[in-house]
């Protein structure tokens, strides 16, 4: 089971293994799990990557994101 959630400094879209403590973000900040709201649950990775990638281009504050396929 993976967790969707944002970085809380910058915003940007993450994933995580649902029993990890912390996942570091590209802008450098380690969010602590315990501490994130978490958007959704989602069984398997490629699923919480998919999701990411639709929030972010959702989002439009981060680009560069391409398609699967």
């Amino acid at each position: 089971m993976y967790v969707v959630f944002r970085c809380r400094k910058c915003g940007r879209y993450l994933y995580a293994e649902e029993g990890s403590k912390s996942r570091r973000c590209v802008c450098g900040h380690t969010n602590s799990l315990g501490k994130v709201a978490v958007i959704a649950r989602v069984e398997e990775e490629i699923e919480a990557g998919e999701l990411v990638r639709f929030l972010q281009q959702k989002s439009g504050k981060f680009q560069g994101f391409r398609p699967l396929g």
